[in-house]
């Protein structure tokens, strides 16, 4: 089986969804986490963690450059994200697949989709901020040093204080750089579901797979996004659900074998009256997407005005 560690430089306060997605990593005993972080995150069989700050971590990774780099602020840290293995070489020398990822996500069974098929066809898995996959090869961890025309420089990406999302799609950046030099090396399936932000729609809707007013359920290593459908319950397994500007999001789970995942909160699955209270969390919410809509103009206004 082919080795995989996902890496985390992450300082600062935890996200809500935090105990969520330790759970389902512990369920991926075959891959690794590797978190470089100043917070309380326990070490496990499978989570890796070394305490350290942020300014060390600055130092780290300035060292790894002969020009000033800009890394002022842990978000930051994204655009570096395409060069995690060359700073991070010791840490990832006996891996076959590095990547990285967020923290506001929950995994399903991980292996049921990146096989070891797609890892043997394969050098980039995803590449999206979320999750994204790369082979571990000396190419491919200085693929984000190479020049190529119409897409943006490292050293510009390194250098500007504002963020360039280096490592994200849609920005000229090193997935659409990758995508665009070895697009015959690029794993683009959407097994996963990239949940609405609440002022596009508080309910979830899954903008990757057109589900509307779904939820999540996770059982086991196993994810399911739910819904009803001309009043008959669907399921469809997820790879992972990402959560984005879900702050408000409530953690009242006692047992992490079986949990759901709905728009304002993480609870256990039900007990009783299963079918009405599934029902009942996936019914529309466009009252409080109205206010949610309503709180970003408004704070819109205030940042420009």
């Amino acid at each position: 089986m082919k080795s995989i560690i996902v890496i985390f430089p992450y300082f600062g306060k935890l996200p809500p969804q935090y105990k969520m997605w330790r759970a389902s990593a512990l369920y991926n005993t075959d891959i690794d986490y590797l978190f470089f972080t100043d917070c309380d995150v326990e070490s496990a069989e499978n989570i890796i963690v070394h305490k350290m700050s942020f300014a060390e971590f600055r130092q780290i990774t300035q060292s790894k450059f002969d020009f000033p780099i800009v890394l002022d602020r842990p978000y930051k840290i994204c655009d570096y994200r395409p060069a995690f293995a060359y700073i991070l070489s010791e840490y990832v020398k006996d891996y076959d697949f590095w990547g990285w990822g967020d923290l506001d996500v929950v995994y399903g069974n991980i292996r049921h989709f990146v096989t070891d098929d797609v890892l043997s066809r394969y050098k980039m898995i995803s590449g999206y901020g979320h999750f994204t996959l790369y082979k571990n090869d000396d190419y491919t961890n200085t693929f984000f040093m190479k020049e190529v025309e119409g897409f943006v420089s490292y050293r510009d990406a390194f250098t500007q204080r504002r963020s360039m999302f280096f490592d994200e799609y849609e920005y000229k950046g090193f997935g659409d750089k990758w995508r665009g030099c070895h697009p015959e090396d690029c794993w683009l399936e959407w097994p996963f579901d990239n949940a609405s932000k609440p002022k596009q729609s508080y309910h979830f809707n899954s903008m990757t797979r057109g589900w509307k007013q779904v939820i999540f359920e996770h059982i086991g290593n196993k994810l399911y996004m739910l819904r009803f459908n001309n009043g008959r319950l669907e399921k469809q397994e997820s790879l992972y659900a990402h959560f984005q500007h879900r702050g408000f999001m409530k953690d009242k789970v006692t047992d992490y074998s079986h949990f759901l995942v709905t728009p304002g909160a993480i609870i256990d699955y039900p007990r009783h009256f299963v079918n009405l209270q599934l029902r009942w969390l996936c019914r529309n919410r466009s009252i409080m997407t109205m206010y949610y809509q309503w709180k970003d103009r408004i704070l819109w206004k205030l940042k420009h005005s």
